[in-house]
């Protein structure tokens, strides 16, 4: 059964190591230009302190996060260990991003990430535009999603 829980301090190795396997083991064919240090870094920096930072865990065992960035109303990272993929944990994950954000949030994501793609669209999120990825230099897919009572 999978918890979602706030992150906390003390979460940040897990978590990050989690992020960097679980993008690398997604993208084996693209080399990306940063070192772990500087996702640990991002992530530390950045992503814990303007963001709002929710965990799954299954087992006690951290197996997945999304980061929203409120004021943006941005779904800046969801990520779910490949092992762990298709039980539900990214739908978890969203609908708790979706209660951040309950009018709309907005995302990107990598376009040869078809899976997130079609993930992203069956939870009702539509195509906004193409756009690179400037930490990567990889083609983005924008999508953007607005609640159905804002409609």
């Amino acid at each position: 059964m999978v918890t979602i829980r706030p992150y906390q301090l003390d979460d940040l190795e897990d978590t990050v190591c989690l992020w960097y396997r679980t993008w690398h083991e997604t993208f084996s064919h693209i080399k990306h230009p940063q070192p772990y240090s500087l996702w640990k870094a991002r992530f530390r920096d950045d992503l814990a302190v303007h963001g709002d930072v929710w965990l799954a865990e299954v087992e006690n065992k951290i197996v997945g996060f999304v980061v929203v960035i409120k004021e943006e109303q941005w779904l800046s990272q969801l990520f779910v260990d490949t092992t762990y993929q298709n039980q539900g944990i990214g739908s978890v994950l969203l609908a708790q991003a979706k209660a951040i954000c309950p009018q709309k949030l907005k995302l990107h994501t990598l376009q040869a990430n078809m899976r997130a793609c079609k993930f992203y669209e069956r939870h009702g999120f539509k195509f906004s535009k193409l756009s690179t990825n400037k930490i990567n230099g990889q083609p983005n897919v924008e999508y953007y999603w607005v609640s159905e009572c804002d409609v």
